[in-house]
């Protein structure tokens, strides 16, 4: 049996503080794009080992999946909603 590597928790740490600066200048200029809020959803998730789905509403989920052009890996982001079309 093969040990999982351990995350590389500076990297982690690097990308949380990226993404709470951009928050902070969104925040400044009052407004916040779904790729900022997800790009801080995934460098907590990534630092406390969740998906990224954990930490946004499912409106964000459907509007990534129904709207924005966002790549996702499932194994680390979890699952997009599965849309219906009517």
């Amino acid at each position: 049996m093969t040990a999982t590597p351990a995350p590389n928790r500076e990297a982690q740490l690097e990308a949380v503080l990226q993404a709470a600066l951009y928050l902070l200048g969104a925040r400044q200029d009052q407004m916040l794009t779904i790729e900022e809020w997800t790009d801080l959803a995934r460098a907590v998730a990534a630092c406390q080992e969740r998906k990224t789905a954990d930490y946004l509403t499912e409106h964000d989920l459907e509007d990534i999946a129904e709207r924005y052009a966002l790549e996702c890996d499932e194994a680390v982001d979890g699952p997009l909603p599965t849309l219906d079309e009517e």
